[in-house]
């Protein structure tokens, strides 16, 4: 089980990066930007950014100097990035389009082999991922919606639709063999693949590392109380109408060893069942979102976690709220140690690291993301600038 005790080995300090050690350009001729965000540990270069693929960006990363990966992949076939790459495999496409789920998976494999390589032995690996639906309407279309596909395109605003209906490829993937309406069970097929040798030689890929599946945590964006029928939260409304809507995602919590740096008491919450005041504990696997709960700060909390939801400026639609990234990073980081975020999008981690005295490595490839990221980490920086 997880363990709160010292280090087996002197703890280095060191960023994985020396400033003077260089990192290969992207086809665009970029490579590391780094930036003197505030850093408590005061040796600055609290953030650096990588701007090409999760894969070549693990890649120029040194063995053993990440204390917590976390990261949210693109969900299988429900966003374009407009980041297609070269795969190991051949396969030439955008991570989340793949013809079938299983090279999605295989894929994700190829990512977290390398962050097992740049994670210490005790650190851990959260990763979000949410299922989708086959469906031969297409993603984004289904019959049991209002009015057809055009109610379903609605939910999501005109903008949505229209920027859908320009990628017709994209909505119409059917895949062969799962039936209609079904859900295609892809963070199982993950969760399997990352912690089976069997089943990851099913899905295509050859041997590598196993990793050991601590957790698989609950993000529920809302809830019903089912005996008052009272619900709250906030999650993204849905018109389907012959099934429940989909109102979580997983996070899963992965090792590369049985023991490992984990400070459960960093995420207690106060007992209810003790009469002794102060006495707390274990949070629980299940952790909510929503609007009608006090914001993130220090003050009493309860066994469902809560966190505020948040609107953004950037156009990045899948972001994590902070107050998550912050729950993920209490138990498992102390100050100075360092995070990376291969699918970096808008920042969150960085930000959220900064703010906690971590460091962040984040890699993303997205130009839209990448203007985003350094527009929000800029302004974590501006009081050095």
């Amino acid at each position: 089980m997880g363990t709160a005790s010292k280090r087996p080995e002197p703890y280095d300090e060191r960023m994985p990066y020396p400033a003077s050690q260089p990192v290969a350009p992207t086809d665009s001729g970029e490579a590391l930007v780094q930036l003197n965000a505030v850093d408590r540990t005061g040796e600055g270069q609290a953030v650096r950014i990588l701007t090409m693929d999760a894969l070549s960006g693990l890649r120029a990363i040194a063995d053993k100097t990440v204390q917590v990966c976390l990261t949210s992949p693109p969900f299988y076939l429900l966003r374009r990035y407009g980041t297609s790459s070269v795969w190991p495999d051949g396969w030439h496409g955008e991570l989340g389009h793949e013809p079938h789920p299983n090279e999605f998976v295989r894929h994700l494999l190829f990512v977290f082999d390398e962050a097992w390589r740049v994670l210490r032995d005790d650190g851990c690996l959260w990763v979000n991922l949410g299922d989708t639906f086959n469906n031969k309407q297409g993603k984004k279309g289904t019959t049991n919606a209002p009015d057809g596909s055009k109610g379903r395109f609605a939910a999501g605003g005109r903008g949505y639709a229209d920027s859908l209906r320009q990628q017709p490829e994209f909505f119409k993937h059917y895949i062969p063999g799962v039936p209609h309406k079904s859900e295609l069970g892809v963070p199982f097929r993950f969760h399997l693949a990352m912690t089976d040798p069997e089943f990851r030689r099913f899905v295509g890929a050859a041997n590598g590392p196993q990793w050991v599946c601590r957790r698989t945590v609950i993000w529920a964006k809302s809830s019903v109380r089912i005996d008052e029928q009272v619900a709250e939260g906030n999650a993204m409304p849905e018109p389907t109408l012959d099934r429940p809507s989909r109102n979580y995602e997983f996070l899963f919590l992965f090792t590369k060893q049985p023991d490992y740096y984990f400070d459960r008491t960093a995420i207690d919450v106060p007992s209810r069942s003790s009469r002794q005041r102060g006495t707390k504990a274990n949070a629980g696997s299940v952790w909510q979102t929503t609007q009608f709960v006090a914001p993130d700060t220090e003050g009493d909390v309860e066994g469902l976690w809560r966190v505020n939801s948040e609107a953004s400026p950037y156009r990045h639609v899948a972001m994590w709220p902070r107050a998550l990234v912050r729950q993920m990073l209490l138990p498992t980081t102390r100050e100075g140690d360092t995070v990376l975020d291969p699918f970096a999008g808008s920042g969150t981690t960085g930000e959220v690291a900064v703010k906690m005295g971590r460091r962040a490595i984040l890699i993303e490839s997205s130009q839209t993301c990448i203007e985003a990221l350094r527009d929000r980490v800029g302004r974590l920086t501006a009081p050095l600038l």
